[in-house]
């Protein structure tokens, strides 16, 4: 018997229709299933159990993998714990499935940030200033990626036009003072972050210390040191303000205030060794050998490989008259230090004072050479020349010792050792009025050290 055609397409259509019937409830089920899941992801993520939240959202996106908004919220979970490549792929997906671009471009230019790749950054901050030409956050994002590859030109343009348009925005004075600071433009670092201090920046902290960089490039110690004072009254943890706090009370000569701003840092960062160093250094200018021992081996104990701290342990060793130790000390460092020229000094002085006189010229000479190439790498540091002046002292080169000692105190009128090493020099060759001069200055500046002056000039 034979079946109309019709029948047979209307079996056909009838059959269909009752295997469809469950996969379209099993579609529902999971859909609803998925949307459960994703609701208690938003749960978790509202109450910051992030890692609860990305399982659920995972959970969610493997029923139904086409699910921006679960993407981006699972992404989101992924940056909270700083799970950023996870936190990537999660916002790129979500982008190619449809999510609203410029918030993923807020994720991710700041999540390149953190990774330094400055190149996504600007891809995605441009992206979104063509959208939004005066977002000040996508403005920033690519500000800060410019300053980290080093292309302060690119930021410098794009902060000018900001500022054009938003002269009131504090941000782009920050800005603009951390780049002017990084080029070494120190009087518009100094005008820019007083610009965005007066505005009412958020980055208090961070400039207050572009301030404090920009006083002391300025030679301004008495404005560096309320500077960064400030700078670490409004952010504790800045270990840089600490140290050049602490160089500017030297360069102003006031080695004790540097030895108790060292040891307000050592609070906060006690393990860390560059600190002893530096306080070693403040020892041996207030004349305290045995502290300046004393920290110059802690600093050994925490970087065993860094040359300087042995070279500070040298010359206290010498202020302590103790040469041998001062010899293996110096040595040591040289041999993590080839060719420096400071332990060099301290290594002839060392050997002159234990009478090996024919080695310790050697070592002068070498000194020289050292400090001279020191001096060019560092043309507005005092100790620098202070070190040189000792260095062409040594090596009978007195002219040359004089003018060092004179651009010192150029740099540090205050720094006494190079007043009294220079009215030294002035009484051997026979500059009576000019060494009397020293010592009226040592005068105010350091009484002790005026009158062993003074004993000397009483010799001519």
């Amino acid at each position: 018997m034979m079946i109309p055609d019709r029948l047979r397409v209307t079996a056909v259509l009838l059959l269909l229709l009752l295997v469809a019937l469950p996969c379209a409830a099993q579609t529902k089920k999971q859909r609803d299933q998925a949307k459960r899941l994703q609701d208690l992801g938003d749960a978790s993520a509202a109450a910051k159990n992030y890692q609860d939240a990305i399982d659920k959202y995972g959970q969610s996106l493997a029923i139904i993998a086409t699910n921006p908004y679960a993407h981006y919220r699972k992404g989101f979970a992924h940056f909270e714990l700083n799970q950023y490549d996870d936190a990537l792929t999660e916002m790129t997906t979500a982008l190619s499935q449809g999510f609203r671009p410029m918030e993923v471009y807020n994720v991710r230019a700041y999540i390149y940030l953190q990774q330094k790749n400055y190149d996504g950054t600007i891809t995605d901050a441009k992206a979104a200033l063509a959208v939004e030409p005066r977002n000040p956050t996508f403005i920033k994002y690519l500000v800060e990626a410019y300053i980290g590859k080093g292309d302060n030109a690119s930021a410098l343009d794009l902060l000018k036009k900001a500022s054009a348009t938003a002269p009131n925005d504090a941000d782009v004075d920050y800005y603009l003072a951390r780049i002017y600071g990084s080029t070494g433009e120190a009087k518009n670092e100094q005008t820019s972050a007083l610009s965005a201090l007066k505005k009412g920046t958020r980055n208090m902290g961070e400039t207050y210390y572009l301030l404090g960089d920009a006083d002391l490039k300025l030679h301004d110690w008495t404005a560096a040191v309320d500077a960064f004072n400030r700078a670490i009254a409004a952010k504790p943890d800045n270990l840089a303000a600490y140290r050049n706090l602490a160089e500017a009370y030297r360069s102003d000569g006031r080695y004790t205030d540097a030895i108790n701003a060292t040891k307000q840092a050592m609070k906060v960062f006690p393990n860390n060794g560059n600190l002893y160093t530096d306080i070693s250094w403040f020892y041996s200018l207030a004349d305290r050998p045995q502290d300046a021992i004393d920290a110059a081996k802690a600093a050994i104990t925490f970087q065993p490989n860094a040359y300087l701290g042995f070279t500070n342990l040298c010359r206290a060793y010498n202020d302590n008259k103790q040469y041998d130790l001062a010899i293996s000390a110096c040595n040591t460092a040289l041999r993590l230090q080839p060719g420096d020229g400071e332990t060099y000094f301290y290594l002839g002085r060392a050997m002159n004072l234990s009478g090996k006189t024919t080695e310790a010229t050697r070592m002068y000479s070498l000194a020289v050479k050292g400090l001279e190439d020191y001096v060019k790498s560092l043309p507005n540091y005092s100790d620098g020349f202070y070190l040189l002046g000792n260095a062409y002292f040594a090596d009978n080169q007195r002219d040359k010792a004089l003018e060092a000692y004179q651009k010192c105190l150029d740099l540090s009128p205050k720094y006494s050792k190079a007043r009294y090493n220079l009215g030294i020099i002035y009484i051997q060759k026979k500059m009576r009025p000019a060494a009397e001069d020293q010592y009226n200055q040592l005068m105010t500046l350091d009484p002790k050290t005026a009158q062993l002056l003074k004993a000397q000039i009483d010799k001519m």
